[in-house]
């Protein structure tokens, strides 16, 4: 029976009688306060922001969804005609004529309408459009090349140098490469015709991985890094994105700005903080967004491509970031001798 009794003392100790004194009281109760005081901030301050977020579900998703995007775009949009989103090497070596390659007819307001618009709009910049196939894959070649003329009317191309090519080796088509020898002959003769300094075209994705698309931005990168043409000053190549990312619309503004973050700390607090120390500036990259007026003038070019209005280009018109965003990356020239 003894034994039992201490296995219950055991399983069940005695409560523990303390000396009540009152000063002791105050002081125990005082700490217990601010113990639950601190769990409160710490988890309380969480679960209420829980509990908001559940409340106000739909101002919620439009605060991350539209709001700070917006703002973040604004911001951006602000910063666009400053070197902190554009080189100085762009204004410094007198860039006055553009040309763009591309593979067919609305690659150019479908993918490079921010960097048309801002380069002429803030730049003063002559346009120029080189297309290598008039879209012909299912018999609309004609039609389509007519209907280029509209968008590049919209987007003040002048007519004599916009120019669709109809050659025999060089159709649309997403099953047949295209020869880098047959193009890049082309591309030199029309750098050369129009006196361009400033030449921009696919990177090696092809922006939707179109085989004509990243043929074209090969061979224009050819042109480039070989060094034997001389007459263009700068040449960029519009960065690939995701499939995520690319149908985003401006929510990909979130990760624009963080990629361009350190760039615009250097530029608004270079004053202040010694960056050059940490590190060096990074402007191979550019950065041109669309205003308002720009994204309704890359819709009206696109309107004068009635043959390829469908349902899914209009998602298209409001889901793609290349409607809004458009990032340039630097293609290095190789100096002839070196």
């Amino acid at each position: 029976m003894a034994q039992l009794k201490e296995y219950v003392r055991k399983l069940w100790p005695p409560k523990q009688t303390y000396i009540r004194i009152p000063l002791d009281e105050v002081l125990l109760s005082h700490i217990d306060v601010h113990n639950h005081t601190l769990r409160l901030t710490k988890t309380g301050f969480l679960f209420q922001t829980y509990l908001w977020i559940c409340r106000h579900k739909c101002l919620f998703t439009f605060i991350i969804f539209i709001g700070i995007p917006v703002l973040l775009y604004t911001f951006l949009l602000l910063l666009s005609t400053t070197q902190v989103l554009l080189p100085k090497d762009i204004r410094s070596n007198n860039i006055r004529r553009l040309l763009l390659v591309v593979a067919h007819p609305d690659d150019e307001c479908l993918f490079f309408s921010p960097t048309l618009r801002a380069f002429q709009a803030q730049h003063n910049i002559e346009l120029s459009l080189l297309v290598f196939s008039r879209g012909n894959h299912v018999g609309l070649g004609n039609t389509r090349a007519r209907e280029l003329l509209g968008s590049c009317q919209a987007l003040n191309i002048p007519r004599e140098r916009c120019l669709s090519l109809d050659l025999p080796n060089i159709q649309d088509n997403p099953k047949i490469w295209w020869s880098q020898q047959e193009l890049i002959p082309i591309i030199t003769r029309y750098i050369d015709l129009w006196s361009i300094d400033l030449l921009i075209s696919f990177d090696r994705q092809g922006v939707s991985g179109h085989i004509n698309h990243r043929a074209v931005g090969l061979a224009v990168r050819e042109i480039i890094t070989s060094g034997n043409h001389t007459k263009v000053k700068i040449a960029y190549e519009l960065q690939s994105v995701s499939l995520l990312r690319k149908y985003s619309s401006i929510i990909d503004v979130y990760f624009v700005f963080i990629s361009f973050l350190p760039r615009i700390l250097r530029a608004l607090f270079s004053s202040i903080i010694p960056f050059n120390l940490i590190s060096s500036p990074n402007s191979s990259r550019v950065l041109l967004l669309s205003t308002p007026h720009d994204y309704m003038t890359s819709r009206t070019a696109f309107a004068s491509h009635l043959s390829q209005y469908s349902w899914d280009r209009h998602i298209y018109l409001i889901a793609s970031r290349y409607m809004f965003i458009n990032e340039l990356n630097y293609i290095e020239k190789k100096i002839v001798g070196q």
